[in-house]
């Protein structure tokens, strides 16, 4: 009777049909424009800012590295010929065909030869800060993009919790986590896009600063190497 029972229950087991589970995929494109018109509309601003910090970047990138690249090698010894042969016209002259910011640079000094050291060194030091201002030209704008893109996502996550649990609360029926639970995945997704976007503007802001105090580093140089040429005794 009891082996019976055990072949009855063993049989019904193996008679119960097995049900496919749907196998889900997690896609963040539909979670990014998933939810009110709110929602997308912070979405589009953030992804119109991280668009504008790749082409910013960029940009000044490859600006800031045609600009460093131009010095010619024999620069500063080709300028010490011309200074030692008495030729100041001709080392101004170079400098003009130059036209890179180093070249600026002494151009403004070699201008104010004869003049006292203060007056060289203040030329060549307004000269310089022209250079690194162009540089820097919409650098702020770029620094803007980590501060604004994770507040936008974080504006659209308060304010899908809000919407989430404004629903939830005049649903009717009873209590149904996926509502919720889509609610908050949904209002989570702008705080995560809000951060895709800012850490990498981040990097590259950080990244432009870093080539830039390069520049600013061999400017110095290159005026310390002036300055002591032109005091050099003959």
């Amino acid at each position: 009777m009891l082996l019976t029972e055990l072949t009855q229950i063993l049989f019904a087991q193996v008679a119960v049909p097995t049900v496919p589970v749907e196998k889900l995929e997690f896609s963040f494109w539909d979670i990014l424009f998933h939810g009110g018109a709110f929602a997308k509309i912070v979405m589009a601003i953030v992804l119109t800012l991280g668009v504008l910090s790749v082409y910013l970047f960029f940009e000044r990138f490859f600006y800031i590295r045609r600009m460093t690249t131009k010095t010619d090698s024999n620069f500063m010894n080709n300028i010490e010929d011309f200074i030692r042969d008495g030729k100041i016209e001709a080392a101004a002259d170079y400098c003009k065909t130059q036209n890179s910011p180093e070249s600026r640079i002494l151009e403004k000094g070699i201008s104010r030869l004869g003049r006292p050291v203060s007056d060289i060194v203040s030329a060549m030091e307004s000269q310089a800060q022209i250079e690194v201002a162009n540089m820097e030209k919409n650098l702020n704008l770029l620094a803007v993009v980590p501060s604004i893109a994770p507040m936008l996502g974080l504006l659209g996550t308060v304010i899908g919790m809000i919407i989430a649990f404004f629903d939830l609360s005049h649903a009717e029926g009873a209590f149904s986590p996926k509502t919720l639970s889509e609610g908050i995945y949904t209002a989570l997704g702008q705080t995560a896009v809000g951060l895709a976007v800012a850490i990498p503007a981040n990097f590259f802001y950080n990244i432009l600063l870093t080539r830039i105090d390069k520049f600013v580093l061999r400017t110095q140089n290159v005026s310390g190497e002036f300055l002591d040429l032109i005091n050099k005794p003959l």
